[in-house]
């Protein structure tokens, strides 16, 4: 069986929790794709250079909306350097971007400017979008609806409701899910795991967070994505070894990178 990793942050931490490590275990459980997310300019260009360094290994790049500078005039300087470190190239995917109103040291105007200046990025260079949402969902739907087009990418770690999930489909959207999926208080995101049509379907760890039940309050890792879909099978009533295969067909095909 083999899995895909299709969201996680190898970069954080790495001193103490070295990345060859992290792989090695991964490879062991059967992962062997991951996405490495950057949330900013050095930790994008951080995931390049472990893409390179590491078979199997993708990067993309991006600004996660609660790492934006408050200012706007800060904000806009460093989504320009962004767009240079996209010009580089060696790109699967942009992002991670979006909206996030759980926390409010970010302005939700300065964050809808880093968002659309990703999403127009991605779309420019036809790479897939990596979303973040928190507790945001009908200012997320609102911003990408007034886009204007289908967009190819991502909504990462879905914990919005099961209603919205449909429009988020009619988008053109993947919709993936993480640990928290296998919560024992996640009826809802459930249902909203049966409601996805089976070529949109991603799992992914957001390691190191939201570590799945079994290894909740652990730091999460690749290692542990089987867990989540584990959880993503018995919700769709389904052979855990086929939703591997899906999933895994699915992000190969919605990041590319050559893969087979």
């Amino acid at each position: 069986m083999r899995l895909f990793d299709s969201h996680c942050h190898l970069h954080w931490e790495e001193d103490a929790h070295p990345v060859d490590q992290t792989l090695a275990r991964a490879r062991d459980a059967g992962v062997d794709r991951v996405v490495c997310v950057g949330i900013d300019c050095p930790t994008s260009a951080r995931a390049r250079e472990i893409a390179a360094l590491h078979p199997g290994v993708l990067a993309s790049a991006g600004i996660h909306p609660n790492d934006l500078p408050a200012d706007a005039a800060h904000a806009q300087r460093e989504l320009a350097r962004l767009g240079r470190l996209l010009d580089e190239g060696g790109w699967a995917a942009v992002g991670e971007t979006g909206l996030d109103l759980y926390w409010d040291r970010v302005p939700l105007e300065v964050q809808r400017q880093g968002f659309s200046f990703q999403l127009g990025e991605a779309a420019r260079r036809r790479l897939p979008l990596i979303i973040h949402c928190r507790q945001a969902g009908a200012e997320t739907l609102q911003l990408l609806q007034d886009h204007g087009a289908d967009v190819a990418g991502v909504m990462h770690c879905y914990s919005d409701s099961a209603e919205r999930v449909s429009a988020f489909l009619d988008l053109g959207l993947h919709i993936s899910f993480a640990g928290n999926l296998s919560y024992k208080q996640s009826g809802d995101l459930r249902e909203a795991a049966r409601r996805v049509p089976l070529d949109r379907l991603l799992v992914e760890t957001d390691a190191p967070f939201l570590a799945p039940q079994p290894r909740r309050g652990k730091r999460n890792e690749p290692a542990f994505v089987r867990f989540t879909l584990d959880t993503l099978a018995e919700v769709r009533g389904m052979d855990p070894a086929e939703v591997a295969e899906l999933t895994w067909a699915n992000a190969a095909a919605l990041f590319g990178g050559g893969l087979d």
